[in-house]
C-alpha cells in the first residue's frame, strides 16, 4: 500500500512536470526559505504481546494484532530551506529543520497508546520542473535525530480515558537516528504535498515498552513500528541571491 502511494505521488508530479517543463521563466540561482506543514501519519505495530509485572512473573497476557490509528500534527514543524538552482528546470535544497512525528494505536480492545518524538532534520532534495514559478517535484532523503520521547496511554473502548503519560530525553525507546525518503510536489506560490517513508522501526525493538494500566506496570513488544506520513505545507522565500 504504502509502495502504490509513493508511486501514484510519483506520477501525479511528472505528470505536473511535463505541462509545466517547456515554460522558461527567470530563476534565481539561490535562495533561503522556511517551511512549516501539518502532518498526517501512521504506523502499524502488526502483532503486540503485553506482559503482565515482573513482580507477578510477566506471563504474556494478550496476543494480538494492533489496529493503527491516523495521526494528525500541527505542531511544531519548521525547517529553514537552502536552495540553489543549477538551471531553470533543475535545482537541489537542503537545510535544517524540527519536526514532531508518531503513531498511535490500539493495542488490543481497552489499550490506546499515543507515541511521539522531537526530531531535528537534515534533508537534500533534487528538484526537476521549473525554477522560476518554484513548481517543481522534489525526490530526496532526509536523516532525523529523535531527541525527546513522550508517551500517552488511554484504556477504555473508542479513545478511552488518559491513564498516564511519559516523556524522556534522548530516550532509547525510540530509534534515535531514523533516516527516511520522500517524494514531494511544489505547485507554485509555495504550498506543497511530501510523501515520506522512514526507513527504521519507530519504536527500539529491542527495548520492552513499560505501559502503566489502571495502576499496574505491564510492558509490550510489538512485530516493527515503521512510520508512513503525508505532509502539507507552505513554503516562504527569504533572503534570495542571485
Amino acid at each position: 500500500m504504502k509502495a502504490k502511494l509513493l508511486i501514484l505521488s510519483l506520477a501525479l508530479a511528472l505528470n505536473s512536470i511535463a505541462q509545466v517543463g517547456e515554460e522558461k521563466t527567470e530563476y534565481k540561482k539561490s535562495y533561503m526559505a522556511s517551511a512549516s506543514e501539518f502532518i498526517l501519519s501512521m504506523g502499524n505495530l502488526g502483532n503486540v504481546k503485553i506482559y503482565a509485572p515482573e513482580s507477578t512473573g510477566g506471563l504474556t497476557i494478550s496476543d494480538k494484532k494492533a489496529s493503527p490509528v491516523p495521526r494528525f500534527s500541527a505542531f511544531f514543524h519548521f525547517t529553514q530551506q537552502m536552495h540553489y538552482n543549477f538551471s531553470s528546470g533543475f535545482g537541489i535544497y537542503t537545510g535544517l529543520g524540527m519536526r514532531n512525528i508518531g503513531l498511535i494505536n490500539n493495542l488490543n480492545d481497552t489499550i490506546r497508546v499515543k507515541h511521539r518524538a522531537y526530531g531535528i532534520s537534515v534533508p537534500l532534495a533534487f528538484k526537476i520542473g521549473n525554477m522560476g514559478k518554484k513548481s517543481y517535484f522534489a525526490l530526496g532523503a532526509e536523516a532525523e535525530y529523535m531527541f525527546h520521547f513522550k508517551q500517552k496511554v488511554f484504556v477504555g473502548e473508542g479513545r478511552g480515558v488518559k491513564q498516564n503519560k511519559t516523556s524522556e530525553w534522548f530516550s532509547n525507546r525510540v530509534n534515535g537516528f531514523n533516516p527516511s525518503v520522500f517524494v514531494e510536489m511544489n505547485f507554485g506560490r509555495g504550498s506543497y504535498i511530501r510523501v515520506k517513508y522512514y526507513l527504521m522501526d519507530f519504536l527500539n525493538a529491542n527495548a520492552r515498552q513499560g505501559i502503566n494500566v489502571s495502576g499496574q506496570d505491564l510492558s509490550f513488544t510489538s512485530d516493527s513500528s515503521q512510520l508512513f506520513a503525508v505532509s502539507f505545507g507552505k513554503v516562504v522565500s527569504k533572503k534570495k541571491k542571485q
